[in-house]
């Protein structure tokens, strides 16, 4: 007669669920600071443009979307089917739902940069070639990111690092990580290269400058941090609690900038007009400026004047003047 040994450690859920537990509390907190964004951007939007107004409404509505599919992956693995060691064996569909979404977020977000960098680059060949560099990287991130999803949703209980998630998934991460250094620095240099000598507006510069480079370099650190835990943790899934966060960085990043207009008119143009492009600069050949929408705003050296219109351009050319048209 055989004696069994039966062994009584069950599986931990603490590596492969830890990640995840993690990510949801962050992104909980997330979502309710996208909430108090929403609402103050939402009492000052009546006079923004159409498109301001529906990519606010798009990015609200992805970021819910995609808390409800992160809270459904914690109620089926923690209530229904806790103790599951199945469920760890490969990605969950929910989670490649969220991917796809993010994925719609992060192409919204860098689209809304792409526009502001159309404002302010200066004419030529380079910026336009700069700005093509942008969209395309944009692009490729987001083909790249819905490749990953499919590829998670077609087989959710295969081992999901394989060479096809990888390659998908590291092609996406690693061109919207390249798509937001190109796009913070570029803004940064011209937004730098745009002063006029008006201390006013140079100082508003400065604060556009700032606002620009810290929503970039949030955005850039939680997207390399979330490559190299991929690639530096095979199993568990520690990748998974920065991925699960970089929803609410793009969003939470995208409203601050949209609520920072009024502040920065009412700081260093004295005007309290809400504003439909967050900071942007335009010019013809020579000339370089920042859009501001809210009213009309004309400085030389020595002389001002200002009047109200519904957009603001500020503009520097070869007489070395300030139009906010």
């Amino acid at each position: 007669m055989f004696n069994a040994v039966v062994s009584r450690e069950a599986m931990s859920l603490a590596h492969p669920f830890g990640p995840v537990f993690w990510g949801i509390c962050l992104n909980l907190i997330g979502l309710g600071v996208t909430f108090a964004q929403a609402w103050s951007y939402a009492r000052t939007a009546s006079q923004d443009r159409l498109p301001v107004k529906l990519s606010a409404l798009a990015m609200l509505a992805f970021d819910i979307a995609s808390t409800g599919l992160i809270l459904s992956v914690f109620w089926t693995d923690l209530i229904l089917d806790f103790g599951d060691a199945e469920l760890f064996q490969g990605t969950s569909p929910t989670i490649a739902a969220e991917c796809t979404i993010s994925a719609f977020i992060a192409l919204l977000a860098q689209i809304y940069f792409m526009v502001q960098i159309s404002y302010i680059k200066p004419a030529g060949k380079l910026g336009t070639i700069i700005l093509w560099t942008i969209g395309c990287l944009a692009v490729i991130a987001f083909g790249a990111g819905l490749g990953c999803a499919s590829f998670m949703a077609l087989a959710p209980t295969t081992p999901h690092y394989n060479l096809k998630f990888q390659l998908t998934f590291g092609l996406a991460k690693g061109a919207n990580s390249l798509c937001d250094i190109i796009a913070t620095v570029m803004m940064t240099i011209y937004l730098q290269g745009s002063k006029t000598g008006v201390s006013s507006t140079e100082n508003l510069l400065d604060s556009l400058t700032i606002i620009f480079m810290n929503r970039g370099a949030a955005v850039m650190l939680v997207q390399v941090f979330t490559f190299v835990m991929f690639w530096a943790f095979f199993n568990p899934q520690y990748w998974l609690a920065p991925h699960l966060v970089l929803t609410k960085v793009y969003v939470n990043t995208f409203f601050a900038i949209l609520n920072s207009r009024s502040y920065l008119r009412e700081k260093h143009l004295n005007s309290s007009f809400p504003s439909s492009i967050g900071g942007g600069l335009g010019g013809s050949h020579g000339s370089s400026g920042v859009a501001l929408d809210g009213e009309k705003f004309v400085a030389r050296p020595g002389n001002l004047d200002a009047t109200i219109t519904k957009d603001v351009l500020v503009r520097t050319d070869s007489n070395s003047e300030v139009h906010m048209v």
